[in-house]
């Protein structure tokens, strides 16, 4: 398990779109870059596969004719070696777990230069993990998305749970550990936007009126609302994200300092009653 060559399957796509004039695109998607990495999940079709990958950023298949640029401008910027040599480090740092990393380009629409709309995005698995990059990234933003989702695997692994068994608590310390290992490790400079989002007294109010009644909440598909926000609703835009971050942060500011490899391996409950959104 290690970094993929996920060139060659880009490559192969782009030519097999081109061959068939631009018709199928979806299917071929599924099939050249999604049936490869069925062998991690044995429950799911590759529909539910490309369903979740293309909602986490992974390129629309209609964008195929760019994607061969993409490429190029992606091993310009050393990317593949980037991952390589920071998973390396970080699995030394942290006594992670070997996973599979697959890198893709970002959907357009996602590098485009607007605040609400991410330029790299991931999503981590026990044994597998997917990064959805646009060429424009500064190498360290690379650094930081690694060390974010590799961080959760390293999480996954200590809590040794199916995700449909996982609950609220957990969801949100995950994103808060994973957000925290980069300003360990990178700086303040390279926190997403959603981590320092809301003022103290906002946040707490949400977390103990709406969220506390709810943190043993099973199952991922069930957290979402709480961690991205809705309009509309009591969850603030990126909220339960900022919560996790801020969680983790003051716990390790009060109770630590703790090194990542040591954050890893307390439970949740710990780390919420170390902070400052103890119930």
């Amino acid at each position: 398990m290690s970094v993929k060559e996920t060139r060659n399957m880009l490559s192969t796509f782009a030519e097999r779109c081109e061959e068939q004039g631009g018709r199928g695109v979806e299917t071929l998607q599924r099939e050249i870059i999604c049936d490869p990495v069925m062998k991690f999940f044995p429950e799911v079709n590759p529909e539910v596969i490309q369903y979740e990958l293309l909602k986490h950023g992974l390129f629309d298949p209609t964008e195929w004719k760019s994607l061969k640029k993409m490429v190029r401008e992606l091993e310009a910027k050393n990317v593949w070696d980037i991952v390589k040599q920071e998973y390396k480090y970080l699995r030394e740092l942290w006594d992670g777990p070997k996973v599979s990393i697959y890198i893709f380009p970002i959907k357009k629409e996602s590098t485009l230069r607007r605040k609400d709309i991410p330029r790299k995005n991931g999503i981590a698995y026990k044994k597998v993990l997917f990064l959805f990059v646009s060429p424009d990234l500064a190498k360290e933003e690379v650094k930081a998305l690694v060390a974010h989702e590799y961080n959760h695997v390293c999480r996954l692994h200590f809590i040794d749970s199916p995700p449909a068994a996982i609950p609220l608590n957990d969801s949100i310390i995950i994103e808060g550990l994973g957000e925290f290992a980069v300003k360990q490790l990178y700086g303040k400079k390279w926190l997403a936007p959603w981590a320092n989002m809301y003022r103290f007294e906002e946040a707490s109010e949400v977390w103990h009126r709406h969220f506390a009644p709810g943190l043993k909440i099973k199952g991922i598909k069930n957290h979402q609302l709480y961690l991205f926000g809705q309009t509309n609703t009591p969850f603030p835009k990126w909220i339960g994200y900022h919560i996790g971050y801020q969680i983790v942060y003051s716990y390790n500011k009060k109770r630590g300092p703790f090194v990542m490899k040591e954050l890893l391996l307390k439970s949740s409950d710990e780390i919420i009653a170390g902070s400052d959104f103890a119930l």
